[in-house]
């Protein structure tokens, strides 16, 4: 009984590829961000026909991949990538829906390629934790064994493939599909190689170098191993050991796997020189971006340039791309590089006239990463600490420097709305200081007598003028819009969210058309008042202030007590 329960299941696994529900969840898959293409609406416009045609072609074990589309990528080395047909994919996502799971649960958990939760930056996570313990926190020699397969994906030898998925796939049927997706690529030898650019490829890729970490892991017994696809180091404290890894692997991949290790590319290192690895350059201390990714991004930004003069690529699309670029060398020790990144960001591509931008949260963003830019890089170190907890004379104990060098970073942070005045200035001292101040250039001295209070520092008056500088200091508009909606929409239109949805949407169109543009909080007062249809309220409740506290004990409190059983 065992037995035939158990051939029940296996012969599965081909009726389970070729379920509806599975070719339907293999589309979304497939779609996944390319729901524009031409070939994607063509193959929706009648999905279930489709869909119903390539089960039936599977069912009856007669369907035949198309021919790939090969073209040369050379961005950052020459490759060769297949695209499969859009149909294929289908295909090779359905596959991959049933038999990876199979294999996942057999990898090893140092294996970071084409895995969920896996990934280049957690590889990278991975190797600085590993780097920690084999130098002892940076105090011992620590040695690295890099190494790279040498053409990897051109020289995957089928039959050995088939032998290993066969351990986990006994239905001749799925191993028949594999087979024909696998002959569907010419490569210079026969029965070798996988198009690089398929989803199976990716994962058979993954199954076949499986055997590599088991062996290293389970025979080796190496204990610091991490791979991504074919790159994979060893870390260890004995550059003799790593020697004996390196012959020891080489032996094993040419025997069982009939792959060569990549003899320039795969050498015992110490880490005094700077790894490469997926990258970055991974060094005791600090970690930089590979010079060859950097030509890469300077060569990307020039072509981006000359097409955005011509009209040929959206504003939206560059930040989009840059976005990506910061977020990625923002791992790295890159800080000065990024800021001066930044500050030229609208030199390469300034915002042209009259043009809607369509991605409006993205230029914010990018705007007050230029505004933060232009801070002094030792008032943001101060602000860091500021924000991980530290008092004021901690901080200045800890940077070296004087009291009232922290205090002016303070003040320089407040002016350019990266701090909150409060949290360096209790309120109370904050409204006495206030109704003091009618001029923000007024002398210290002269306030510091009309406050008459000793409790009240200098510094504490310096970072109050800061607070009103920054409020008549020309900002751009996004940061006004936003003012007004927390102070005056959110307070007057407390009870009605409705039309703060569509105020919202309105004050979103204006901003799109006038992303660049800067203005006193004064002058934005006197455009939104007279010269805009925004607000919908009666002239005089739409000139009105109402305070905070007028706010919050007259209007938000109550309305709790009405609307909640719950004690306040």
């Amino acid at each position: 009984m065992f037995i035939i329960k158990r051939d029940n299941q296996l012969r599965t696994q081909f009726n389970e590829i070729c379920s509806y529900e599975n070719l339907q969840n293999a589309f979304q898959k497939a779609r996944k961000g390319k729901t524009l293409k031409p070939y994607v609406i063509e193959f929706e416009a009648n999905l279930t026909s489709n869909l119903q045609s390539l089960r039936t072609e599977l069912l009856l074990q007669c369907y035949t991949p198309k021919p790939l589309e090969i073209f040369i990528l050379r961005d950052p080395k020459t490759r060769k990538i297949s695209k499969s047909a859009f149909r294929d994919r289908v295909v090779h996502h359905a596959i991959c829906n049933v038999i990876e799971p199979l294999f996942d649960k057999t990898f090893i958990y140092g294996n970071y390629a084409n895995r969920i939760g896996k990934g280049t930056l957690n590889a990278i996570k991975r190797f600085n934790t590993f780097k920690r313990k084999v130098s002892k926190n940076n105090s011992k020699p620590c040695y690295v064994f890099k190494a790279d397969i040498r053409r990897y994906f051109d020289t995957i030898d089928h039959n050995i493939l088939v032998s290993i998925v066969e351990r986990k796939v006994q239905d001749s049927r799925v191993i028949l599909l594999l087979k024909r997706i696998l002959k569907n690529h010419n490569t210079e030898s026969t029965g070798k190689g996988m198009p690089l650019g398929n989803l199976t490829s990716q994962f058979l890729a993954n199954v076949y170098l499986n055997e590599l970490d088991q062996y290293v892991k389970h025979k080796l017994k190496a204990k610091y191993y991490i791979r991504y696809v074919d790159d994979f180091v060893i870390l260890s404290p004995s550059k003799k050991i790593l020697l004996t890894y390196k012959e020891k692997i080489g032996q094993f991949v040419q025997n069982h796997l009939a792959l060569i290790l990549h003899p320039n590319k795969s050498k015992v290192i110490t880490l005094n020189s700077g790894i490469s690895f997926l990258g970055f350059r991974i060094f005791y201390h600090h970690m930089l971006v590979r010079k060859k990714n950097l030509r890469k991004f300077e060569n990307k930004c020039q072509k981006y340039q000359r097409e955005y003069r011509e009209g040929r690529i959206n504003r939206d699309k560059i930040i989009a791309w840059f976005e990506g670029w910061c977020a990625h060398i923002n791992h790295a020790n890159t800080y000065k590089y990024q800021k001066e990144l930044i500050k030229i960001f609208n030199d390469y591509f300034p915002i042209q006239k009259e043009i809607e931008v369509k991605r409006v949260k993205k230029h914010e963003k990018l705007i007050d990463k230029v505004e933060q830019s232009n801070m002094p890089f030792s008032s943001l170190k101060t602000l860091k600490l500021l924000k991980d907890g530290l008092s004021i004379q901690d901080i200045a104990t800890q940077r070296k420097v004087k009291v009232s060098t922290i205090w002016q970073h303070l003040a320089q942070l407040i002016e350019h709305n990266q701090l909150l005045l409060h949290k360096v200035v209790p309120k109370e001292k904050a409204k006495k200081i206030l109704i003091h101040i009618s001029n923000p250039n007024t002398p210290l001295k002269e306030i510091k007598q009309k406050v008459n209070d000793q409790n009240i520092s200098f510094n504490e008056i310096q970072c109050t003028i800061s607070y009103i500088k920054a409020k008549y200091r020309e900002k751009q508009v996004a940061h006004n819009i936003r003012w007004y909606q927390n102070v005056h929409c959110k307070r007057k239109c407390y009870f009605n969210k409705k039309q703060r949805l569509s105020c919202h949407e309105k004050f979103k169109h204006f901003r799109s058309k006038n992303i660049g543009l800067m203005m006193e909080r004064d002058q934005f007062l006197e455009l939104f008042n007279n010269h805009m249809n925004i607000c919908v309220l009666p002239e005089k409740e739409k000139l009105a202030y109402i305070s905070w506290e007028h706010f919050v004990h007259k209007i938000k409190r109550p309305f709790l007590k009405r609307h909640s059983s719950k004690p306040i």
